[in-house]
């Protein structure tokens, strides 16, 4: 979607719950190789405690919300997307999230497409603003609570390690640091049964034993590469970057950095591949969450310098690719 800078990100916030869970922890329990832990994506991530996780989300919206000086009452939209190892209540947590913001009129809307929920947020919010001439404020939220794992995190490292905790990102049409050149989007369905081979919030099958076979980046890399292709090519083409030179910085999903090798970096234009930055060394993946993570970091680091842009890429089991474009102002 060719959005030229009509949609700008106001700000982007990660909270944390206060837990931790440690790598080096599960290597002396014995959870963890020594080796996986060596090349797992972080060695720590945060543990929700007593925290559902649209009550992360929340916490992530009011911090969003204080940086920009917008009240609960100015938003118009919020989409939220949620991950949760425990059923959780209540129905609507979408809903429940607005009304404990303190919004009064937005409209609030759930999404469930597992780690790419947050990028499904972030397009409906970015489509809304587009389309919706009377909303100005609009929210895109996650939340993740893995607290309640059937088995222990640490189990699908090194490939991933799920983390907890909420982001926020608030977005507007003439106000922030981060213009919104384009957004793309790409599916694969048919990897639905393959990627991943398990249920990642039930007990893992007894005959896969180790991340590799768990999660089958390695014997789907080919069809996940074609998706992820599909979704760069498109925005790049969007945002009218057919010179990737203007691209200071890109943003994978907080994964092995082998696994991003083969299934994100062989896509990206050769000019942009010594650019890519694997940010969450203590967050881990952080379910529906890492798009908007890696915006908080973009902009808490100043990685972009005024004219830069950054490519965004997510991914999410089913299997669908994002790929966001953004200019600094």
């Amino acid at each position: 979607m060719r959005v030229s800078g009509r949609v700008r990100i106001s700000a982007a916030t990660t909270w944390l719950p206060a837990g931790r869970d440690r790598a080096a922890d599960a290597v002396t329990a014995g959870a963890l190789s020594d080796i996986d832990a060596r090349s797992a994506p972080c060695h720590e991530v945060a543990v929700a405690d007593g925290q559902q996780a649209w009550q992360l989300g929340l916490t992530a919206c009011r911090d969003v919300l204080s940086t920009t000086g917008i009240t609960p009452e100015e938003v118009d939209f919020l989409a939220y997307a949620g991950m949760s190892a425990a059923d959780e209540e209540p129905a609507s947590p979408a809903h429940r999230l607005a009304a404990a913001l303190g919004t009064t009129h937005a409209v609030a809307v759930g999404v469930s497409q597992m780690s790419s929920g947050g990028d499904a947020a972030l397009h409906a919010a970015i489509t809304t603003l587009l389309t919706e001439p009377d909303t100005h404020h609009a929210l895109a939220c996650t939340g993740t609570n893995t607290r309640d794992l059937p088995y222990d995190r640490w189990r699908t490292a090194p490939e991933v390690v799920l983390g907890d905790g909420g982001t926020a990102a608030l977005l507007h049409r003439d106000r922030g640091p981060l213009a919104v050149l384009a957004i793309a989007r790409a599916g694969n369905p048919r990897l639905e049964s393959a990627f991943p081979r398990f249920h990642p919030f039930r007990p893992l099958p007894p005959a896969l034993d180790n991340s590799v076979s768990l999660l089958e980046f390695r014997t789907t890399a080919e069809e996940i590469r074609a998706t992820v292709a599909t979704a760069v090519q498109q925005a790049l083409s969007d945002a009218d970057l057919h010179d990737a030179d203007r691209i200071q910085v890109v943003c994978a999903p907080r994964l092995r950095l082998q696994t991003i090798g083969y299934t994100v970096l062989p896509v990206l234009p050769e000019a942009a591949r010594d650019r890519l930055v694997l940010f969450g060394d203590t967050t881990g993946h952080l379910g529906a969450g890492d798009t908007i993570a890696n915006l908080d970091d973009l902009l808490r680091l100043d990685r972009l310098t005024i004219g830069g842009c950054a490519l965004l890429i997510g991914l999410g089991a089913g299997f669908t690719a994002t790929a966001l474009v953004v200019e600094r102002c």
